[in-house]
């Protein structure tokens, strides 16, 4: 129980306004008037000196209902008379108090002495005048009223319950003797003397100040109740007047404040004091008008519990002695975490409840966790006194205390502590001392602790840091969204009025439904209404709408500026790439999620089966720097499990709490020059608002703007693939995996092995052996694929190229026939690709298409997955060879642009807009110089950084907004001048404020469109682009801007299905019509034929624009057909499928639209004219001529130019049949650059002890169709590299008199001189030297070198 609080005081007297009744006199003959006790209007009442009120109404704010109408007060005589009767009964309630002491006295042998003029006692010692001779004597200290309350009780009622505080001295007790005595006094007086005494059993006064009120006492609200009321410090005065109250019944009966009508004096001179007009207990007690007021919470400041250890105790830092000591750090970390709450009161829980708090103990002292600032949310008076009481001798506890001496609260169970007034509480813990006010909300027991940092400023000490604890209201209904609208806009405006240049940190539990998907469910249930789903969008808007005030998402910006991963390397569970290298369970708003029942079993627990078990956002971290602060780090706590082997009392393998805690690293600018500062925004924690033209577009209001509309149409048009077909293409995956890695199949238990244990590849089970990664790259991995996607695979390994193919190739035709693998699961090798861009294979699996690449690099396979976010671009560990790196890139962008953006759902749903639009409109084709997936993802990801870094949150931006924003920002971009890249990725920023844009990246005349990916080489991932592409890029940009933002399209169905074909066949007078047909028996044969023509028209298009540079051409990337005859071709195929019967007959047409510029004139078209028939006329030649794929006796093409009239009646061919697939086991090998040195058979025999061995002899015979000449080699043509070399370094020859001719790949054969030819891998104008077609001698125009006609006249190789 708490220790006494002295208190000599007693409340104030009435001030002299009051009218003073004459003072009881000795009588004989006083009135037998017995007035009705009946009356609720009135009382007598004992109230505690207001310096003793605090605590008490602390609690009794927030559960007395009678907390407005009464002051702190225990009952005398309530009900008491009727109002009219007051006076009357005032004029005799004094007389009994008179003779009640006058007998004591009497019986004391206390006399008046007239001599001395003063009462003596027995022994004729003086006792002082006591009211003088006609007065009842002096006041012994027996006399004295005193009251303690240190204990608790409950009257249970019918409907409620009542919690009080009373002293809990069993029996007899010095409360109830002194005031029974005198409430016995005063109702004799009246006539009750019955009522006085009480009756056994029934009746009997029981004083009692009631604090509290519950409703079922066998709740465990009503017992966590009384204890909170139990851990009141005991306090305890000295009676010296008994308050008459009356009630101000303006308000209607029974509902009126009480009123101070008069006082009964209880000192030596006995009287009454009476208003001439009731007034109000507050200022009957001088007290402050409003002190325990809102106004007065807000703005004055408390002073915290400082932490003194060599007392081991906490006591209040009034004197600020931390302010003066501390120093404002240079980094500050600030963390928050809701600790969760018990909600069940159980008495024999206490062991499984301390071994949570211990559990939470070691998360807060986790390196994760460690902080300057520590917000606890949800906190109970059992865990803050666990965690912060001296009691507690433990390591955990003990720590604690030293790393956070300041607290907003001190422990309840401290003695002169107070219990936590709600029973949800948010506390403080600081290594900075701070004041702090308490900011109420509309709903009780909800609020915001404002504190203030006088030690953490900038420049001006006078504006410290304020910083905004929340724990906003619960639930997902109309009536809660709208609440919890109301506290930030208190919480704002508050900071705004009392803080207006102050740095700003508001962090908590937000408790903002985050997920889509959550939101959607609750309306179709009719639990929201679709206004409430507009005010929780615009509660996301609030930080970016009120103007000026600058306030940033932490984690948006440690996500989306710093690349930074929101956990621990030790949380693996939160990483969300699947084992399939994507993650399609997050809907839109549930990235970086702090409450997810999907993963935090503590989670699933407290939602309950049925329950809402989607992950949300709902602790955030909000800074507005106000150049003192600036954002670094970013991560979540809280990951740390109960000990399996301690066998700890919480339940096995479960977290500490239903929450992850969130922790912010900010760096505090004191003072800074302009220099200073232009250094500091180029560090990593330096300043992260972003100065972009990208701006938020909203589109008109309607169907376009309504949350969830473009995810229907998407859903209406089928752009999202169906959950079977992702289901299968996830299992098709693990089933690759499977096989490439040797292990037995994903869903399946293992069985028995059919051959013998020792032929089980090792690649896994050495240990000193660095393990083969198998990781999806493209389209699939992000999570935007369609139905007919390729699946495109990354191997990752120790072993060489040619060893990892021969082992693949192997495991995966032992797969084909494996009894393990179903029908459907066994793979199909289509082709081995081997070329100077490396090696791939085409496989079937699930009748889905995969590429498998592989990268040698043992150290790379080794640290993966984490060397891609902990080593960055400038690390040693990338010193890899172009080739490798150009391999490991698609891989770590993709891990970049996932770890960075900042709601993948959301990019997703974008990404898949934007790629179906640009199908729709034919500018979808990255090898024609459109855009491809690497664009559109760089391209969104820019757009979507620069909005949620400027939106204050990164839900503030929903798809249809960020898509809106998306044409808008490129219909209007400068293509020719700018480039479009990642403007917050910290290597480019870096660059950038070192030396502008050229820093970023050089970018060369030849290069139409600059698109950069995140990692070298090759940054630039629009190479293709030509000034042509991009020229139909912007005008289609500019269109979709048009019908979005001005409302030119009334659905977003409207937009994406477009017309784009349609619109291309009717928008020129003349095309090219390149027509290509097929008859033979081979389908695959044809579709390889038609595959190939299709590439080569890169060719075409380059041609043509080197010759007729007047004429703007655009290529339709996609085939089309005749009307007439499309049912008819769709018809033979199928039946040739089926039948395996019969020719196929396709034909099928490129188009591509002639548009003559303006400035062109007659005489110049008619000379553009001819070039493009010549051009054609080439390009004929070079495909009939071409024997590998063309065959007259079964294909032909033709290139013209038609009028509009005479292209006929085309329309798209959609058969995916024809779309360029290649024969199985044809080859196309040149060399492999990777291979040089081919590895032996031996070392493929220990990887896999399995390989078929070759048996001399009984090689098989190619059949007729794949059988190719083979012509006999000749004399080994020296290297590129050596001669390169040799023109180089040998003394005897001028390097500066040659130059090297390369292949350029849109251009032909180029030259540059050898002097400039660049030979880092990593730098940007680095061309491979399998593209070297000659060396030639500048002085005499003599070709020394040539690879083709194997030339060498600087070795003398060759032939």
């Amino acid at each position: 129980m708490a220790s006494t609080v002295p208190s000599p005081e007693s409340a104030s007297p009435p001030p002299p306004a009051a009218a003073a009744a004459a003072a009881p006199q000795p009588s004989s003959s006083r009135s037998p008037w017995t007035p009705p006790l009946s009356s609720h209007n009135t009382a007598l009442a004992i109230i505690p000196p207001p310096r003793l009120w605090a605590p008490i109404n602390a609690l009794r704010s927030l559960y007395d209902k009678a907390y407005t109408r009464w002051p702190p007060h225990i009952n005398l005589v309530y009900p008491f008379v009727e109002p009219e009767d007051l006076e009357g009964a005032m004029e005799l309630a004094p007389f009994g108090i008179f003779d009640g002491r006058k007998k004591r006295n009497e019986a004391r042998g206390v006399r008046w002495d007239e001599g001395v003029k003063a009462w003596t006692g027995p022994d004729g010692k003086q006792l002082g005048e006591g009211g003088g001779k006609g007065g009842a004597g002096p006041v012994f200290e027996e006399d004295k009223v005193r009251v303690r309350l240190d204990g608790v009780g409950v009257f249970e009622h019918r409907k409620h319950n009542t919690i009080y505080r009373c002293d809990e001295a069993a029996g007899y007790n010095l409360t109830s003797t002194s005031l029974s005595r005198l409430r016995a006094e005063i109702l004799g007086e009246l006539g009750h003397q019955q009522q006085a005494e009480g009756e056994e059993g029934k009746g009997q006064y029981k004083p009692h100040m009631t604090i509290a009120q519950s409703e079922d006492s066998r709740s465990s609200a009503h017992k966590f109740l009384v204890e909170k009321v139990g851990l009141l410090p005991t306090v305890e005065w000295e009676v010296e007047h008994v308050w008459v109250l009356v009630r101000d019944q303006s308000d209607g009966p029974g509902k009126g404040k009480m009123k101070v009508w008069g006082t009964i004096d209880l000192e030596e001179q006995l009287g009454c004091s009476i208003f001439e007009n009731p007034v109000d207990w507050e200022k009957a007690l001088k007290l402050d008008a409003g002190w325990e007021g809102e106004e007065r919470d807000v703005d004055e400041m408390q002073r915290t519990w400082r932490f003194e250890e060599e007392r081991g105790v906490w006591v209040r830092d009034d004197a600020g002695k931390g302010e003066e000591e501390a120093k404002t750090p240079e980094l500050l970390s600030i963390a928050s975490w809701n600790v969760l709450a018990e909600f069940e009161h159980s008495s024999s829980s206490t062991t499984d409840q301390e071994a949570r708090y211990r559990l939470i103990l070691r998360n807060l002292l986790s390196p994760g966790a460690k902080a300057d600032i520590l917000l606890l949310q949800e906190v109970t008076d059992s865990f803050l006194s666990f965690i912060l009481s001296p009691s507690n001798t433990s390591p955990e506890s003990q720590a604690l205390r030293i790393i956070y001496p300041y607290v907003s609260h001190p422990p309840p169970s401290q003695p002169d502590a107070y219990p936590l007034p709600n029973f949800l509480n948010q506390v403080i813990l600081s290594k900075h001392p701070f004041s702090w006010s308490w900011l109420p909300f509309a709903r009780k027991h909800k609020g915001s602790v404002i504190a203030r940092f006088p030690t953490i400023h900038g420049s001006n000490p006078d504006q410290p840091l304020v910083l905004a604890a929340v724990h906003l209201s619960h639930g997902l209904t109309d009536m809660t969204v709208a609440a919890k609208k109301g506290e930030i806009q208190r919480v704002i405006g508050h900071l705004k009025e009392m803080f207006p240049q102050n740095p700003w940190v508001v962090a908590g539990d937000f408790n903002l439904t985050s997920s889509s998907w959550t939101v959607e469910q609750a309306v179709k249930a009719g639990k929201i209404s679709r206004e409430t789903v507009a005010t929780l969008n615009s509660i996301e808007r609030m930080w970016r709408e009120e103007e000026g005030l600058g306030v940033e998402d932490a984690w948006v910006v440690g996500r989306a500026a710093l690349g930074e991963r929101s956990y621990q390397e030790e949380e693996d569970i939160m990483d969300d790439m699947d084992g399939e290298g994507e993650d399609n369970r997050l809907f839109s708003g549930e990235q970086g999620a702090t409450y997810d029942p999907t993963r935090n079993d503590v989670a699933a627990k407290v939602v309950g089966s049925g329950g809402n078990m989607r992950p949300q956002r709902y602790d955030r971290i909000l800074v507005r720097g106000q150049q003192v602060l600036r954002i670094g780090r970013f991560n979540q706590f809280g990951f740390l499990k109960t000990d399996q082997e301690k066998g700890e009392g919480h339940e096995m393998g479960q977290y500490g709490s239903d929450h992850w805690g969130v922790r912010c690293l900010l760096k505090v600018v004191q003072q800074e020059t302009t220099e200073q500062s232009d250094k500091m925004a180029g560090e990593k924690s330096g300043a992260t608002t972003l100065e972009t033209s990208v701006k938020l577009v909203t589109p008109p209001n309607g169907p376009l703007s309504e949350p969830g509309s473009l995810k229907e149409a998407m859903a209406e048009l089928n752009i999202f693939p169906s959950q079977e077909e992702t289901d299968k293409r996830k299992a098709a995956f693990q089933a690759l995996k499977a096989i490439l890695l040797d292990t037995p199949p994903p869903s399946q238990s293992p069985q028995p092995s059919t051959t013998d244990p020792t032929t089980t590849s090792e690649t896994q089970s050495r240990s000193n052996q660095p393990p083969l990664i198998i990781t999806p790259v493209g389209s699939f991995a992000l999570g935007v694929h369609t139905s007919s996607s390729d699946i495109d695979v990354l191997a990752i390994g120790p072993f060489s190229t040619t060893t990892f193919f021969s082992l693949a190739i192997q495991r995966l035709r032992r797969a084909s026939s494996s009894p393990l693998y179903s029908q459907e699961y066994q793979p199909k090798i289509l082709r081995r690709i081997s070329s100077s861009t490396g090696t791939m294979l085409e496989l079937s699996l699930c009748q889905i298409k995969f590429d498998l690449q592989y990268c040698p690099a043992a150290h790379i396979a080794s640290h993966w997955p984490r060397v891609l976010s902990t080593a960055p671009p400038g690390n040693a560990v990338w010193s890899l060879p172009a080739l490798t790196l150009t391999k490991l890139k698609a891989a770590r962008d993709l891990d970049y642009l996932r770890r960075t953006v900042p709601d993948l759902a959301v990019f997703r749903q974008a990404h898949r807009v934007v790629r179906s639009w640009a199908k729709a409109r034919g500018v979808y084709a990255q090898r024609f110089g459109y855009l491809g997936g690497i664009q559109i993802s760089v391209m969104l990801a820019k757009v979507y950084k620069a909005l949620a870094l400027g939106a204050g949150g990164v839900s503030g931006v929903g798809v249809e907004e960020l898509v809106a924003s998306f044409f808008e920002e490129y219909a209007q971009f400068d293509w020719e001048k700018d480039m479009v890249y990642d403007e917050v990725c910290p290597w480019f920023r870096q660059k950038r404020e070192r030396g502008g844009e050229k820093e970023v990246y050089r970018r060369t005349g030849r290069e139409a469109m600059v698109v950069l990916g995140w990692f070298g080489p090759g940054l630039n991932t629009s190479g293709q682009a030509s000034v042509w592409s991009v020229r139909t890029l912007k005008e289609e940009f500019k269109r979709a801007r048009d019908l979005l933002v001005k409302g030119e399209v009334k659905s977003w169905r409207e937009f994406l299905k477009g017309s784009g074909a349609e619109d291309f066949l009717t928008g020129y007078k003349s095309y090219v019509k390149v027509d290509v047909q097929y008859w033979g028996l081979s389908s695959s044969k044809g579709a390889q034929y038609v595959g190939w023509l299709e590439s080569r028209c890169v060719m075409l298009l380059v041609d043509l624009h080197r010759r007729a540079p007047g004429v703007y051409v655009r290529m339709w990337p996609g085939r089309f057909v005749e009307a007439d005859t499309a049912s008819q071709q769709a018809e033979g195929d199928e039946q040739t499928t089926t039948e395996g019967t019969g020719p196929c007959d396709y034909q099928a047409s490129y188009v591509l639209g002639l548009d003559a510029d303006t400035t062109t004139s007659r005489e110049d078209l008619k000379l553009a004219l001819g070039a493009i028939q010549t051009a054609l006329q080439r390009f004929e030649e070079a495909i009939r001529s071409d024997e590998k794929y063309f065959d007259a006796s079964n294909s032909w093409m033709s290139a013209s130019i038609v009028k509009r009239s005479e292209l006929g009646n085309l329309q798209l061919d959609t058969r995916n049949d024809w779309v360029g697939e290649y024969t199985p086991g044809e080859d196309e090998s040149d060399s492999d650059p990777e291979d040089d040195d081919e590895e032996d058979a031996s070392l493929l025999e220990d990887l896999d002890e399995t390989a078929p061995k070759k048996k001399k002899g009984k090689n098989k015979k190619p059949t007729e169709e794949t059988q190719q000449p083979r012509l006999e080699p000749g004399p080994k043509l020296r290297s590129a590299a050596d001669v390169m070399n040799r023109l180089r370094w040998d003394s005897a020859i001028d390097s500066s008199d040659y130059v090297v001719g390369y292949e350029d790949r849109f251009l032909g054969v180029k030259e540059r001189a050898l002097d400039m030819w660049k030979t880092e891998q990593t730098d940007e104008e680095f061309i491979p030297q399998h593209r070297i077609v000659y060396f030639k001698r500048r002085s005499d125009g003599q070709v020394v070198w040539d690879r083709k006609t194997k030339k060498d006249e600087v070795f003398g190789s060759g032939l």
